[in-house]
């Protein structure tokens, strides 16, 4: 389930929740009345628009002082008469209508708060309590996210589980199901591989997979690639990546990346 549709009630003590409609680009619209709720007991509040609610980490959470730059008077949906904003999110760039501006909120995606809901801080002069909180969340992904690198690194013996490379600053430490899309695999090295910066991006982008065996199985579309494409692909086809030194792979997070992103480009 989505973590915002499952923690809504609770979040929206202090912030203004709302649905997007997945199937017509992430549809959503904005009261005045709910924006001008949260603003009288403070500026530090968030937009959270969540999506589909059987991903679980389809929701940005935006803070409101973001986009209050573009909820304007003038902006309102000229529709039945209500005070609203409406609007979509395509490819994670949020467009309201009448305002002619795509705001890209990617790096709002999918990073959850805590639901440790206590009463909201008004903002005092001086002060930004809302931005030193944010700036420690930041801190605390970055954290783990290294502490992530550590362990998947370690598990390959510090070189790219095809190729051997181990230059250091060449090096990824490779999710197999991908960070945005489920929270409790995201730092499990069960679900990391160490490839290179060039089949980094190449598993990402599904142009090659490994099978049961951990094999790699390269895309069926390879007569469409470039040449250079090809040629860095048919270097890795069937080659088995190196054994892991404590954490095996997980055979659920490799069958996900087949099923859903493999030959999907």
């Amino acid at each position: 389930m989505n973590w915002v549709k499952e923690n809504r009630n609770q979040l929206a003590i202090n912030n203004y929740v709302r649905k997007a409609d997945a199937k017509t680009n992430y549809w959503l619209d904005l009261s005045e009345g709910r924006i001008n709720h949260y603003r009288e007991l403070s500026d530090n509040f968030n937009i959270i628009i969540y999506g589909d609610e059987d991903i679980e980490t389809d929701f940005y959470i935006i803070p409101f002082e973001e986009l209050k730059h573009l909820l304007l008077e003038d902006n309102f949906a000229k529709s039945e008469g209500r005070r609203r904003w409406i609007g979509n999110i395509i490819n994670h760039h949020i467009s309201l209508s009448n305002t002619g501006v795509k705001l890209n909120i990617a790096h709002r995606y999918s990073v959850p708060i805590s639901l440790v809901i206590g009463p909201l801080i008004l903002s005092t002069e001086g002060t930004n309590d809302y931005a030193i909180e944010n700036a420690k969340r930041e801190i605390q992904i970055r954290i783990k996210q290294s502490s992530f690198r550590k362990k998947v690194l370690k598990n390959f013996d510090h070189k790219c589980c095809l190729t051997g490379i181990k230059e250091n600053d060449l090096l990824v430490a490779s999710h197999i199901i991908p960070w945005s899309t489920k929270i409790d695999t995201r730092l499990s090295p069960h679900n990391g591989l160490c490839l290179s910066t060039l089949y980094d991006s190449l598993f990402d982008k599904g142009y090659f997979t490994l099978n049961e065996k951990f094999e790699v199985t390269i895309a069926s579309k390879l007569d469409e690639l470039s040449i250079q494409t090809q040629n860095w692909l048919n270097e890795i086809s069937g080659k088995v990546i190196s054994n892991p030194v404590q954490y095996e792979i997980s055979q659920i997070a490799l069958e996900y990346h087949r099923n859903t992103i493999f030959d999907k480009f």
